[in-house]
This record gives C-alpha cells, sequence and structure tokens, in this order.
C-alpha cells in the first residue's frame, strides 16, 4: 500500500498525513518523491491556509526564481562580479559579435540549425556555482 492509498483509504487521517508532508517538503531530495508529494498534496488539501502555507513550503525548496537566471548570476559572481578590467572591454565586445554572428547550417538530416560561438565556463566558475547554497531539491 503507497501513500496515496493510505490517504484515501483513511480520510480521518488526510489532515494529519498531508500536514506531516508540507513540514518534510524542505528535506526531500529526490524528484520523484517531491512529485509524489506535491501529487498528494494537491488532490487532498483542500483548506485555504494549508494552501497557503504548502505554496510557502514550495518556494522555499524552489529557491531564487527564475532558477536559470540564478544560475546565471552565480556564474557571473564568481567571474569578478562584472567589474571590467582595462582591455576586457574589447574582448567582452568580440564574443558578444561572435555569438550574434550565427550561420545556419544545413545538418546530416536536412534540417537547418544556427551554429554560433559560445563562450566557456571555467571548471572554477562551475564549482563556485555547485558549491553555492542550494535547497535540497536543487543541490545535485
Amino acid at each position: 500500500m503507497n501513500n496515496s492509498e493510505v490517504v484515501e483509504k483513511f480520510p480521518a487521517l488526510r489532515v494529519a498525513i498531508c500536514e506531516k508532508l508540507i513540514s518534510t517538503l524542505s528535506e526531500i531530495k529526490s524528484g520523484k518523491v517531491f512529485r509524489g508529494v506535491l501529487w498528494i498534496i494537491g488532490e487532498y488539501v483542500e483548506t485555504l491556509p494549508t494552501i497557503s502555507e504548502t505554496m510557502r513550503e514550495i518556494r522555499k525548496v524552489l529557491g531564487e526564481i527564475p532558477i536559470l537566471a540564478s544560475e546565471q548570476r552565480l556564474l557571473d559572481e564568481a567571474s569578478g562580479g562584472g567589474v571590467l578590467k582595462e582591455g576586457d572591454g574589447e574582448s567582452k565586445e568580440k564574443e558578444k559579435e561572435k555569438a550574434k554572428a550565427g550561420r545556419p547550417r544545413v545538418l546530416a538530416d536536412g534540417t537547418y540549425a544556427t551554429e554560433t560561438a559560445y563562450t566557456g565556463v571555467t571548471a572554477a566558475q562551475l564549482e563556485a556555482v555547485k558549491a553555492a547554497v542550494k535547497p535540497p531539491l536543487r543541490s545535485e
């Protein structure tokens, strides 16, 4: 018998089970488990205060949104916080021009793709982003 079956078979325990699931959201590290818990909470949480509390907890678990922008900000901070040094202006301009100068290419299957120059991220920058404090669900 899985959790959703327990919640369905024992309606008297639904509130207590949902409260326990909500309180443990911040400890969940697995995406599959988190999806299952969200499904149960979505099905059986019925009162407005509990829904509001659930949304607050989910927001804590997800962290800063949008996720991609927060990761990019961490990368920028790791690479020097956006402070330009002498001579960096020219190289950054060249990188931007290369990124804009994408050329269409014909792929083997006959479809078109745009080829752009992508500036690489150093291993130190990636390690800094990985070492940043993240919610458990996003830590891996």
